[in-house]
């Protein structure tokens, strides 16, 4: 059984899981439900221990559950998290859109802000999103 994380918000929902992946090839990450920049912190704090634990150069980010916009948590995962995964060794960020337009005009902030620090693709398909990363971090 693969190591899997989930953390649940107050009432009990999960809203965020990870998963690192066989041979450490990629860490997978599945955002569930409404985010809070509460919410996004935690999966973020989670996913830097996860790369301190054991670097990992590739992570599949799937936001196919996720509902409603995160663009509050932009600035954090920006201008904090992501240089510190950086520095843990991720260089390879695959993006798996939202079906809604919220998540997605977040995801554009996010990629707008983020700048050169991690190679960041999107997909619509998560079967891409594998293929795309498998390719850089093997």
């Amino acid at each position: 059984m693969m190591d899997k994380k989930e953390l649940k918000k107050a009432n009990g929902d999960v809203c965020f899981e990870a998963v690192r992946m066989p041979q450490n090839t990629y860490i997978y990450v599945n955002w569930v439900g409404v985010q809070t920049l509460e919410t996004v912190v935690m999966g973020g704090n989670h996913l830097l221990a996860m790369l301190r634990e054991e670097p990992c150069r590739g992570l599949l980010n799937s936001n196919k559950e996720l509902i409603g916009p995160w663009e509050v948590a932009v600035p954090y995962l920006s201008y904090k998290w992501a240089p510190a995964a950086r520095l843990l060794g991720l260089r390879y960020f695959a993006h798996v859109l939202s079906p809604g337009i919220f998540g997605q005009r977040s995801f554009e902030s996010f990629r707008q802000h983020l700048k050169e620090q991690l190679y960041l693709k999107a997909f619509e398909e998560q079967e891409q999103a594998e293929d795309w990363l498998l390719l850089h971090v093997s």
